[in-house]
């Protein structure tokens, strides 16, 4: 690894942040009854949502999405995805939960097929950005930090072949030594 990117009290500070603003625009939009619906982006963003879910003050249901594109390198490839059936999200508040936006296409095509179940609102939360990869544009509601340039990062959920994922804060690796 090159270095620290986030430090574990960064990304803290960061994810009380983005859940206090999170709480403030929903508030009046959910309910016990209707309650706001997360969609964390597995495996990458299970770290940060628990971490976002704890702080939240609005009325949540969890559901799982599961998308992979990387396997066990640093390229994206074919986009397997796996969402909750249609009938669980027609007509609800939805906020999609993702580790990091890279290039955007896994998140296009999850905003694709979310749309089709036809949800009250659909939004994108992400823990960290990296715009100088994008080839989709994506509209961020809710966007924590931002990563500079085009750097392959790790920790706090994100892995390179499976690895790394347990580190407490987000540091860039150098590719060329896996």
């Amino acid at each position: 690894m090159n270095k620290v990117l986030y430090s574990e009290e960064e990304i803290a500070l960061q994810v009380q942040q983005l859940a206090a603003q999170i709480s403030d625009y929903y508030a009046p939009r959910v309910s016990i009854a209707e309650p706001l619906v997360l969609l964390p982006v597995l495996k990458g963003a299970f770290i940060f949502s628990a971490d976002l879910v704890r702080q939240l003050t609005v009325p949540v249901r969890v559901e799982f999405l599961r998308a992979s594109s990387y396997r066990s390198g640093t390229v994206s490839g074919a986009l397997e995805l796996d969402i909750p059936g249609a009938s669980a999200l027609r007509g609800q508040h939805l906020l999609i939960l993702e580790d990091i936006i890279d290039t955007g296409k896994t998140v296009s095509q999850i905003l694709m097929a979310l749309r089709a179940c036809e949800p009250a609102s659909l939004q994108i939360c992400a823990l960290l950005d990296k715009p100088a990869r994008r080839v989709s544009a994506i509209e961020l509601a809710f966007c924590g930090l931002t990563i500079a340039g085009d750097r392959f990062v790790i920790g706090y959920g994100m892995d390179l072949a499976e690895r790394y994922r347990e580190l407490p804060y987000v540091g860039e690796i150098d590719t060329c030594t896996f």
